[in-house]
């Protein structure tokens, strides 16, 4: 497969379908209007099997690369499943395990991140050496014989693709990333380069809401210019998708109103489209990447454990580097603490209250059966994969 050229493909297609529905006022559109109901969101029932059949089963993005630039460099993660350290090891790759100690099961690391030649146990002082291996056992000559060699912390699958590092919460799987993004999303994600780039200031929030309300907050391009007339909804168009479904993920084009000068020509793609759109992909089972021409932002959303009414959010802006910038460290940092200051402001004054207030309407017990229209095509895809993943057998 020629990867350029089939990303090349992809861009003329769906940058002409997005001019045709710019100029006659149209989306690409799902078959019908679908109702859903407010429990979907509310339901603990339905939050287990959301917990433990997709983040359970399938791999997920849990940081960039960069994130882990050497040896014994962790982060530290609150999972659906599982509390987590990823550890970059001295050969350079990673491995993942638990953040409990195989003693009495004490937490081994509390802060988001740094680097740890031992994971040392605050109770008691057992320690484990970077790649899992069980180091010490204090006092050993009063505690008792056991086989060391089976005490060691329990592993969980992780791998790294594409400058992301993903895993499975779940330590009785393997992971293959290749394989569950497909050929189309995996030659996409190649072609972008995101392995050359850096993480910048990545950003958590713990949200009072619905996992599945924020990921289908930012696959929205309805509400653009109604919940940020005097931000994004400047800028960029509302209601005007060209989308590409490959199965379980899809990539799809959206444009700034600059776009608006090629409106009626048949042209193809080259980099000045970068200027004027933003190609957006959803990675199932919970995440969003926007490129931009200049940087790359990521937003991934999991629940906290089986809670239905609680997530962790956590948005990345990849840069990049400051070489490959042409920009001096001073220049670079403004440019990318002024993007941040903007994101920041657009999601705690426009798209967090907005977001709080639809998990707080939802639980009412009288909000009655809801619509999704076929215009909102991204989150009718999105519905189809969980679907898919909470009703498939676990393992198969």
């Amino acid at each position: 497969m020629n990867t350029e050229l089939d990303l090349q493909a992809v861009r003329d297609r769906a940058l002409r379908n997005l001019l045709t529905h710019l100029s006659e006022s149209v989306t690409d559109q799902w078959d019908d209007i679908a109702p859903f109901e407010p429990t979907d969101y509310h339901d603990p029932g339905l939050a287990v099997l959301e917990r433990d059949r997709i983040f359970g089963e399938v791999p997920f993005i849990v940081a960039h690369s960069s994130e882990l630039p050497a040896g014994h460099d962790f982060v530290s993660l609150e999972l659906p499943r599982n509390k987590a350290i990823v550890i970059r090891q001295k050969d350079g790759g990673v491995k993942a395990f638990v953040n409990a100690c195989r003693h009495r099961g004490a937490e081994l690391v509390t802060e988001p991140s740094g680097k740890c030649r031992i994971l040392s146990c605050p109770y008691h002082r057992w320690s484990y050496d970077p790649d899992g291996r069980l180091r010490t056992v204090t006092l050993d000559n009063t505690f008792g014989d056991f086989d060391r060699s089976k005490f060691g912390l329990v592993e969980l699958p992780v791998e790294e693709r594409h400058g992301f590092v993903w895993m499975i919460d779940n330590a009785e799987r393997t992971i293959d990333v290749a394989a569950w993004l497909g050929p189309e999303m995996d030659a996409i994600l190649a072609g972008f380069g995101i392995d050359r780039l850096v993480s910048v200031d990545p950003h958590t929030y713990r949200r009072p809401v619905n996992w599945k309300i924020m990921q289908d907050g930012f696959l929205d391009n309805y509400h653009v210019k109604y919940a940020h007339p005097n931000t994004a909804g400047k800028m960029l168009h509302t209601n005007a998708v060209a989308l590409e479904d490959y199965g379980r993920h899809f990539w799809f084009l959206t444009s700034r109103k600059s776009i608006d000068q090629f409106i009626g020509q048949d042209i193809a793609w080259d980099a000045s489209m970068e200027n004027h759109t933003i190609e957006s992909c959803f990675l199932a089972p919970n995440t969003m990447l926007l490129k931009h021409a200049t940087h790359i932002e990521l937003l991934t959303f999991r629940p906290v454990g089986a809670d239905p009414n609680e997530s962790i959010m956590q948005m990345r802006i990849m840069a990049p580097t400051v070489e490959a910038s042409g920009l001096t460290e001073e220049h670079w940092t403004k440019r990318w603490k002024k993007n941040w200051g903007l994101l920041i402001s657009i999601l705690h004054d426009e798209d967090f209250p907005i977001l709080d207030g639809s998990q707080r309407a939802q639980s009412s017990l009288d909000a009655g059966t809801m619509l999704l229209g076929r215009n909102e095509l991204a989150s009718h895809l999105f519905r189809r994969e969980v679907r898919r993943l909470v009703e498939r057998v676990p393992g198969a």
